[in-house]
């Protein structure tokens, strides 16, 4: 069975942003003025072209960009129209969006000449790239440093960017995935995704940093992850931030620097490949050891050379030896450097394959991969996950952090061969995150489809547990919830044409997505609980509400019912509605009736010039007034209509019951 969607018709969630008095009258929020209402709004149109380019302008002024967050509220203060104090921008921006593919040619260019922001994600593309521009006209280039933000108040670069972490963002780009679909834009603008071995730091400061680190630490050999914090007071500011551990790295592996490298030799900083550096470390260890202890003692695996001794030196002091033998011994690590082990003395046995999976991390990956699959059935593996100590998984790679492995490898496809790329695909690798995910919901709604004809997918449908029609990685994912979230809100918005081609539709559905007997079902459950038909427009079956079935339980009744009224869905069954009482009257004429019958209800208990407190509300329980009347605000409504201009378009029937209706501001000057 279908669910209802979550912005229905036109009509229902603008009712949230209409600027009448409908339903029930509108207290002030405390601490804000309250609201003006503007007559006649009742259309997508009208909101766009009455108040929202109105405030966007003022926005912008006050905030420099137009990318209006969901939450913002108009603040009761100047430069803000009065009228308008507590006005939802950030709602009713958010529903506009949902509606541009409906909304007339004109309000759109209206609202694009306003500034509107139709897509947050393209809003901060076009921030990076506004960004990336200037800083290109600026320095030459766009190698621009993780920890580099924008300088507030500095004229050259767009106010809106005043800031901005514009390194973090590029540093996200390219190693961690983020805005994937768009990289042809940035590559267009010379953005790299290779790895960048130009100097990013005058050479006298990256020396400043390294004496900065022996002066800490008394000695050179800076770890490769090695950076330094943003706050440290050992360093100077300007090196704070900077990733010292991969600039040596660079220096030594990729020939950064390379007219320094005597000076730097000279200081005493390690230049050798990191790899062979600790091969001789481990020998010069061994030889140490034996001088103390004998050539016949084994060396133990939980052994490490004693901080402070001086039968070894300095550089050698805290390393894991015993560890490091073993792994040499048993394991097959630095198999290229075997001649020099054996010529030492050491027995090294023939490594199995799983032992030379930890020397390679390519290989690993392409091992753990497979049985990853088979226990959870895809291979999207979570950054954080780390091998299990227990069964199938291979002994030897307990504690593996085969998730951090692979994010590595993401980051670094780009320098992998096509052969090791074509090896981890078909390990099945997942290279991205969102595309995998956009793959699961394509594949979702192309299974739906063959299982029920049509893509219209209730929102709260979840894939059953168990079902083999679905793919093993699909089930309990909930993709009722996954469409929503792509129509209304904008979610993956780039994929939008892969979705549209297996048949999604991003227009208003009407079509009926429950049988009319569960809807009356609702209906008369509704009834008994609360005594009339008149359903709010938010109402909700919650899902586990005993009072309703459970084939109802989670249907969005209000919707429904407005889609009934105002969009002639189960249009057949319309009659059958108003004999069981249903107001199937549009709820803006329904309340125009309610409040005339009011007024006539209460002229006849109180006199015809007996003047109607703003306080008041009908009595619950009164004999005098019908009881669809019971609570209603009149003295707010009639307030309303006649001083603020509530319910325009029917004035000539408040004004045959005599209320005295002040001209608007607006009429004045529309008449003027």
């Amino acid at each position: 069975m279908r669910g209802v969607w979550r912005h229905g018709p036109v009509v229902v969630p603008l009712r949230r942003y209409l600027s009448t008095d409908e339903g029930k009258a509108t207290e002030p929020v405390v601490g804000k003025k309250p609201r003006s209402k503007t007559p006649g709004a009742s259309t997508p149109a009208t909101l766009a072209t009455e108040t929202i380019p109105l405030l966007l302008d003022v926005f912008r002024k006050l905030y420099h960009h137009a990318n209006v967050p969901t939450a913002f509220v108009v603040p009761a203060e100047e430069p803000w129209p009065q009228e308008l104090h507590g006005d939802r921008l950030g709602r009713r921006i958010d529903y506009l969006r949902s509606l541009k593919d409906r909304l007339p040619l004109a309000q759109v260019e209206q609202l694009d000449n306003a500034g509107m922001v139709w897509s947050h994600e393209e809003y901060q593309v076009g921030r990076i790239e506004r960004g990336l521009t200037t800083y290109k006209a600026m320095y030459g280039g766009v190698r621009i440093p993780n920890l580099f933000v924008v300088p507030h108040g500095d004229g050259r670069w767009d106010r809106d960017l005043w800031d901005m972490k514009l390194g973090s963002a590029i540093d996200m780009i390219r190693n961690d995935g983020a805005y994937e679909v768009h990289r042809s834009r940035f590559e267009a603008l010379g953005l790299t995704f290779d790895r960048w071995i130009e100097p990013q730091y005058p050479f006298a400061l990256v020396r400043q940093a390294l004496e900065s680190f022996y002066g800490r630490y008394g000695h050179y050999e800076v770890p490769m992850t090695y950076g330094i914090a943003a706050d440290d007071a050992a360093y100077a500011e300007p090196v704070r931030g900077m990733k010292l551990g991969q600039i040596v790295s660079s220096i030594i592996h990729d020939e950064l620097y390379a007219e320094h490298r005597g000076e730097l030799e000279a200081m005493g900083v390690p230049l050798m490949p990191r790899k062979e550096l600790m091969v001789d470390r481990i020998c010069e260890a061994v030889r140490c050891y034996r001088r103390e202890y004998g050539e016949k003692k084994r060396i133990p695996s939980s052994y490490k050379v004693p901080e402070e001794s001086s039968s070894y030196s300095r550089e050698l002091w805290g390393l894991a030896l015993g560890r490091a033998v073993y792994r040499i011994c048993k394991r097959g690590a630095y198999a290229d450097y075997r001649d020099r082990f054996e010529a030492l003395g050491f027995k090294i046995e023939s490594p199995s394959p799983l032992d030379t999976l930890m020397e390679d991390k390519l290989i690993v990956v392409a091992t753990l991969l497979p049985l990853f699959r088979q226990l959870y059935h895809h291979a999207n593996v979570p950054k954080a996950f780390v091998v299990p100590a227990e069964e199938p998984w291979p002994r030897e790679l307990h504690g593996d952090r085969l998730g951090m492995r692979i994010r590595d490898l993401r980051a670094k496809k780009k320098r992998l061969s096509p052969a090791q790329v074509e090896q981890l695909d078909n390990a099945g690798m997942v290279w991205s995150h969102e595309g995998y995910q956009v793959g699961r919901i394509e594949r979702g709604l192309t299974t739906y489809k063959a299982m029920y004809g049509d893509v219209r997918i209730p929102e709260q449908f979840v894939v059953p547990h168990g079902d083999g029609r679905w793919d093993r990685d699909l089930w309990d994912m909930k993709l009722g919830r996954a469409i929503d979230m792509i129509r209304n809100d904008g979610a993956y918005e780039a994929h939008r044409s892969r979705f549209e081609a297996l048949g999604l539709t991003f227009d208003r559905w009407i079509e009926p997505q429950y049988p009319f007997a569960l809807v009356r079902q609702a209906l008369e459950s509704f009834h008994g609980r609360y005594g009339h038909y008149e359903v709010p427009t938010t109402y909700v079956v919650a899902a586990d509400d005993g009072a309703y079935a459970v084939p109802v339980r989670g249907m969005k009744l209000g919707q429904i019912v407005q889609t009934i009224i105002h969009d002639e869905l189960y249009a057949e069954h319309r009659g059958e509605l108003e004999a069981m009482g249903v107001p199937l009257m549009p709820r803006r004429e329904l309340m125009v009736d309610r409040i005339c019958e009011a007024v006539r209800c209460y002229r006849r208990e109180y006199g015809e010039m007996k003047r109607i407190p703003l306080t008041y509300k009908v009595p619950e329980e009164s004999s005098s007034y019908p009881r669809e009347l019971w609570g209603l605000a009149l003295g707010r409504a009639v307030y309303n209509i006649c001083i603020r201009g509530a319910y325009a378009d029917y004035r000539d029937r408040f004004e045959t019951l005599g209320l005295d209706i002040e001209t608007s501001a607006d009429q004045k000057e529309a008449s003027s």
